[in-house]
């Protein structure tokens, strides 16, 4: 709340004062010269009348001793006004003045708390209203939340139940995964290569298509006698032509011809939908990828895995087969827009030859084999 403002009249009361008590003195001078000049007449009038009686000699002393008594009242008066020290008047007064002034800075400040404790308090009640309003939200959040707890629980004991009248099924058997140990696989020992993608596993025979492609790019050269110029080399744009048309035929992949960097033949491998083997035929004996697995003399190959992140369970199948035949084996993980890759053999290159490097000053140091086994 808001405290009220005094009037600002003080000053003009203290000036108001003085003249007030002038006037009183001058006002008292005159009632003396009054109360005088009547004392006068009144000897006159009875020195003149020669018939006075004692009735009018008693009201007149009566009335001498009212005019005298008025006559030591007014004599005192002025003895107070004399002794009136004007000076001591105005200091007392300055000092009230003083006074009123604190005063006065003493009410601005408190009405200035006044007012910003009326602001606390309208700024305290917005802010209970608003922790009113979220108390009341988290209640209804609270009790929302209740129920769907509720309903949670009853769903719970529903599906316990229903797990409850369920037959009991046999889990299947475990799958066993050994400890990656990598290392070079065994001198001598060729690679088998499998990909696994689609949640199949197909068995790739690289080193036949490989031949294969070999053996119809040189015979596109010599038919096409595309190497009669040794400076120029063999003509890509003739070349490509040809080879991007070769149909080289596998069971289980689409093998694409393409010219990588315009010089150099390559191909591409895709697996064919639906002609891998799922888990089901990799853990069936007798059949057609356990016959391919079972022809792997483990003395002579090794397994390596291309693993697709669509394709980790048939993976683990295939390898605990190959394990179980005592081939050895690892595996490379891959992305999802993996492709595999491969050249082809032969030293085939086209355009002009390029120079050779010159020959080392330093022997070469052997590289180290790499890791293949896990």
């Amino acid at each position: 709340m808001r405290v009220p403002k005094r009037d600002d009249d003080e000053d003009g009361g203290l000036d108001s004062l003085l003249d007030t008590m002038t006037n009183v003195v001058g006002i008292l001078v005159l009632v003396l010269i009054v109360t005088q000049l009547g004392v006068s007449e009144a000897i006159t009038e009875i020195t003149t009348n020669s018939t006075i009686t004692e009735e009018d000699l008693e009201a007149a002393k009566q009335k001498l001793v009212s005019l005298a008594d008025e006559k030591v009242q007014l004599t005192e008066q002025t003895a107070s006004l004399a002794s009136f020290d004007v000076d001591a008047e105005r200091e007392r007064l300055r000092r009230l003045k003083e006074q009123l002034e604190t005063r006065k800075k003493l009410l601005a400040d408190q009405s200035r708390q006044a007012n910003e404790f009326s602001l606390k308090i309208e700024n305290d009640r917005a802010t209970a209203e608003k922790n009113k309003k979220e108390v009341e939200d988290t209640k209804k959040k609270r009790e929302e939340l209740q129920r769907t707890l509720t309903v949670s629980l009853e769903k719970q004991a529903e599906l316990k139940a229903k797990l409850d009248r369920t037959p009991r099924r046999t889990a299947a058997p475990a799958k066993v995964v050994t400890i990656p140990n990598p290392r070079p696989a065994p001198p001598g020992a060729q690679q088998a290569t499998f990909i696994c993608a689609n949640n199949l596993v197909y068995p790739m025979n690289v080193e036949g298509i490989r031949k294969e492609a070999e053996l119809r790019a040189k015979d596109i050269i010599v038919r096409r006698k595309l190497n009669l110029d040794p400076a120029k080399g063999i003509d890509p744009e003739a070349f490509a032509k040809l080879y991007t048309k070769l149909n080289i035929n596998d069971d289980f992949f689409d093998v694409e011809c393409y010219i990588a960097d315009n010089r150099w033949p390559r191909l591409k491998l895709t697996p064919k939908e639906k002609r891998g083997a799922d888990e089901e035929e990799v853990r069936r004996p007798g059949s057609r990828i356990r016959k391919i697995m079972a022809s792997l003399d483990p003395t002579k190959f090794y397994a390596r895995f291309y693993v697709l992140p669509d394709s980790f369970d048939v993976y683990v199948s295939s390898r605990q087969a190959l394990s179980d035949a005592g081939v050895l084996a690892g595996w490379d993980p891959q992305g999802d827009s993996w492709q595999y890759t491969t050249s082809v053999p032969g030293g085939i290159e086209l355009g002009p030859p390029l120079p050779k490097p010159p020959a080392p000053t330093t022997p070469a140091t052997p590289a180290k084999p790499a890791n293949v086994i896990d």
